[in-house]
């Protein structure tokens, strides 16, 4: 099994990398992020004319027909300029609902204006009082006569949900779990947009009869375990990103900051200190990897595995990243406090990330129910 990146994969970093650290500095994003909509739609047509948008989406629907491999290599280079715009929840999440869940109409109608940067997804799965439990929600779906649904409940935290143009609602019908399609300007839909402490948008939403479409070509169950998987393999990309960053400016800091004439870099302490956050930030890297492989798996019947090892890596990136985001602080001292410090804006994307779908305790139980990385053998007494 081949770990490194192939040349297609390397060339797609290279240029990414290079165009965020010209077109998408700090001054440019703390720009976008004072904007009214805390976001540029001018940069999202670029990472579209670029094909990131349509990484993973057949050619048949505009895309370029690639694999989660190409995502992740965007992710951790979105990662490491704190990328603002919904990467995530569009060109993961949203599109591999529709991508898995739709019937051909559905992709024809929603993913060319995915992949032409026209078109932003959202998946509204949480809501209140529930905490990180998706699989059961309590807004309802009701067939019409003609074979259309209403979905009457609430939706928060909805990622990206503050640009969306189309939401991928989950809902339930006769306790059944099913997953419907629905326009942004649908009637008796109320989106109130709030904005994370990581500078990402989301929304909240409100839904009172709205006409919806269902998305039935597949399991609902497995869908959304399968998408939300790889929101949390996109995660983990972009989070060696963020902490690559992190300790980059934090090596660059100790190097420069002077104190009783000499760089505070000299000091061992601190050397020991940074060396050890480097360990853990090949840690989470390995982590990120581990992910990345369970959901590109083509193993037959792998997907207990696939969830099972996506969810143990976040539980070790998890620690990793709240390492990496504190330590960078502390060295950096009462400077890496401030607004105007980018090192501060790195370590809240940390937090969030690591908290978004689900965060440590939930993982660990659910992963203890799995039993546990392997599971156990029955002893042979015969």
């Amino acid at each position: 099994m081949d770990l490194e990146l192939n040349d297609i994969q390397q060339e797609l970093a290279s240029t990414l990398n290079k165009y965020l650290r010209s077109e998408y500095d700090a001054a440019k994003r703390e720009e976008i992020l004072r904007s009214d909509e805390g976001i540029s739609r001018e940069k999202w047509q670029e990472f579209a004319e670029m094909g990131l948008l349509g990484l993973a989406i057949p050619e048949s629907y505009g895309g370029a027909d690639m694999t989660f491999n190409e995502v992740a290599v965007v992710a951790e280079a979105f990662g490491r300029s704190l990328v603002l715009e919904p990467f995530l929840a569009t060109a993961v999440l949203g599109t591999n609902a529709v991508l898995l869940a739709g019937s051909e109409e559905q992709k024809q109608a929603i993913l060319p204006g995915v992949a032409e940067g026209q078109t932003f997804l959202a998946l509204a799965a949480f809501e209140p009082g529930q905490r990180y439990e998706v699989t059961t929600p309590a807004t309802q779906a009701t067939a019409g006569a003609d074979g259309a649904f209403t979905l009457t409940g609430e939706k928060t935290n909805v990622l990206g949900g503050d640009v969306a143009d189309h939401f991928i609602v989950t809902a339930s019908q006769n306790g059944e779990l099913g997953l419907y399609l629905v326009g942004a300007d649908a009637e008796g839909l109320t989106r109130v947009a709030q904005r994370q402490a990581d500078g990402l948008g989301s929304a909240n939403l409100k839904l009172d009869n709205v006409a919806a479409q269902r998305l039935d070509a597949a399991d609902a169950h497995a869908v959304l375990s399968e998408v939300i998987d790889l929101g949390n393999a996109a995660i983990m990309a972009e989070a060696v990103g963020v902490a690559e960053a992190s300790l980059t400016m934090t090596a660059e800091y100790l190097k420069t900051r002077e104190q009783f004439g000499a760089p505070i870099g000299a000091n061992q302490a601190l050397q020991h200190r940074a060396a050890d956050l480097y360990a853990e930030l090949e840690y989470a890297r390995s982590m990120a990897l581990y992910s990345r492989l369970a959901v590109t798996s083509e193993v037959a019947g792998a997907e207990k595995d696939r969830h099972r090892d996506v969810i143990a890596a976040k539980i070790v990136l998890d620690r990793a990243a709240r390492n990496i985001s504190q330590e960078s602080i502390q060295m950096h001292g009462g400077i890496g406090m401030t607004m105007e410090y980018p090192i501060g804006h790195y370590a809240k994307r940390l937090t969030v990330m690591t908290r978004t779908f689900d965060d440590a305790d939930s993982l660990t139980a659910e992963l203890a129910a799995l039993g546990g990385l392997i599971e156990p053998q029955a002893a042979d007494l015969s």
